[in-house]
Order: structure tokens, then sequence, then C-alpha cells
């Protein structure tokens, strides 16, 4: 037994001599075990934030992603310009780098808090895992898997989904994993981009829009200046307005892919064909369709890709019919 009078005897010399001072350290223990038991910010109770992660790794860390369904699976790479993806076909082509991110993320915020069985004595049908649900894989830099989980069914009324880890439990977790994976569809993180990426390094000097509707005019840097020119003649534009325009049509991203050839296109209309043109310092891009589907969707082929890009022309409005007067009705605060 420990022998606890000493201490006391301890406390009452030191509350004799020192009593302000013992308040002051009695009333913090007092704050601390009050703090302790209503945990106001949740540090010492189990919730889905704080439960462990199933991958305990950084971003950065991630080389290689196996996403798709059995026999379907696409194999993702960094590289320094950002994600590959291979195909089942073995070919590689261009990713989209944002729906890979946003899939990363998404993994990483895993947890492991709601485990609903970790045996083979529950039937895994009911929860959407029966064999060819689609698969995710995370591997290093050395090619060392980080784990891997198969993904069910979601969860009705909710952004839930069913999983199931490599040592065969089942688990519920908050995230949607159909959405941020495509519900294994094999063209998902192929690039959509319609316009390729250019580093910030590479200075857009130019910018046409000619075709459409008998719609033609450019802004062209000259100095510090941007340059609207129509067949009115020129203004000066207005900066801010012309960097806003550029980054709209950079952000141009298809609806759709077409990985086969077989669709049958339609001519494009003259007077809805159009051109846009991004005219750099060093390269020169064009945004211009070769057809449209039965459907009345432009049809491009962007350059360097064996894939074609589906867009709704709704989504070209604001582009194509932009108002010229916003290049020179606005004008900076004093």
């Amino acid at each position: 037994m420990i022998d606890l009078s000493k201490y006391f005897r301890l406390l009452r010399i030191y509350y004799k001599e020192y009593p302000q001072g013992f308040l002051f350290f009695g009333n913090i223990l007092l704050a601390i075990l009050l703090l302790v038991a209503k945990d106001p910010w949740d540090w010492f109770k189990k919730t889905y934030q704080n439960s462990d992660p199933f991958y305990k790794i950084k971003s950065e860390e991630i080389q290689t992603i196996t996403s798709g369904r059995k026999g379907q699976e696409s194999i993702l790479n960094r590289n320094l310009d950002g994600w590959t993806v291979q195909l089942p076909s073995e070919l590689v082509l261009p990713g989209d780098s944002a729906r890979i991110e946003e899939l990363i993320q998404t993994c990483l915020d895993l947890r492991k808090f709601t485990l609903l069985s970790e045996s083979n004595s529950v039937s895994k049908e009911e929860f959407g895992l029966g064999g060819d649900e689609p698969v995710i894989e995370l591997k290093d830099v050395s090619g060392n898997s980080l784990g891997k989980i198969l993904i069910g069914a979601p969860v009705r009324k909710g952004s839930g989904t069913y999983i199931l880890d490599d040592k065969n439990q089942i688990w519920l977790v908050k995230e949607n994993l159909k959405s941020v994976t495509g519900g294994g569809k094999l063209d998902f993180f192929l690039s959509r981009s319609l316009v390729p990426p250019f580093p910030k390094r590479e200075i857009v000097s130019e910018i046409k829009i000619s075709g459409f509707s008998s719609i033609n005019f450019s802004l062209s840097k000259q100095g510090e200046n941007w340059i609207l020119e129509t067949s009115g003649g020129q203004i000066v534009a207005y900066s801010e307005e012309v960097e806003n325009y550029l980054e709209e049509i950079k952000k141009l991203s298809a609806d759709e892919v077409l990985l086969e050839k077989s669709e049958e296109l339609t001519p494009v209309p003259k007077d809805r064909n159009f051109k846009i043109e991004i005219i750099t310092s060093t390269d020169r891009y064009l945004v211009s369709p070769i057809g449209m589907t039965k459907l009345g969707s432009y049809v491009f082929q962007r350059e360097g890709l064996s894939y074609r890009l589906v867009l709704d022309p709704w989504n070209l409005e604001r582009i194509l019919q932009k108002d010229l007067a916003d290049f020179s009705t606005r004008f900076l605060s004093p």
C-alpha cells in the first residue's frame, strides 16, 4: 500500500504557507477536470473526424492509383506535368488533374468509424459488394501498396458509401465514393479540357473569336494594355475583364468523351461554326468543332488527343455571345 499520509501533510503545510498559491493551482486543476468532463470541443469523444484514417499518408506521397471495375481498371500515374491515365488497352492519355486530386483528398478523408462486419458471415451483396464493384488502390513512388478498398453501394438518402477493406472488413464511410470515381466509368479521369494546360510563364498575347453568327473580334496585348478590335475600330479594354474572359476559355471542359469514332457526325451549320484562338509567345491553341452529334452538341478533336470531346452549345454561350460592352464600360474605382 502507498502511504498517502505524508503527501497530505505536505499539502497542509503548503496551504498554511502559501494559501493563495494553493487556491490558484486548485482552481486550475478543477478547470481541467471540468474541461475533460464537459469536452466542449470533442477532444476526448470518438467522432468520425478523429477516428483512424484508412490512408495515413500525405497527398504528395501518392504516385499511382488504380481505379475502376474488375477487368476495366484504369491506372493513374503522377508525372511532372500532372497525371496520365493508362486504360486497360494500355493506351496512355492525359488525365484530369482536378478530378484525380479530388479523389485523393476524398480517400485521405475516409475514417474507420462505423464497422459493420469483420467476418464472412454477412452477405456482401446487401452492401453492393457482389464481386464486380469498383476498386481503389493507392501506391507510393516505390510501387508499394498503401491500401486497397472495394466500393459498394451508396447509402440511401445520404452521401455515405459501403466499402470493403483489404482485411475483409465492411465499413460505412461518410464520403460519396461513387461520385468521385464516376462509378468506375472508363473515361471518367480522362482530360476533358478543350484548351490544353500550358505553363503560366507562357504569356498570352492575343485572343481571337471568329465565325459564330458573323461575330468577329480580337483582344491583343500591347504593352500594359489589352486592345479590343472589331470591325468598328479599336479601344482599350478593361484588363481584369479580359483576364477573366481568358480564364473562362481555358476552363472549357467537355460534357462527354468519345473514345470510339463510330458515332456519325453531322456538319456544323455555317452560322454556328466558330474558332477560338489563344496565341502565346511560343504557341497557338485552337478550339473549333469538327462536327455535331445527332442531339446537337459540338464535337471537338483537341490536338494530341486520340479521343473526341463533346460539349453542349449552352456551355459556350458565355464565350461566343460575350457582350463586348463588358470590356469597355467597367472602370477601376478611384
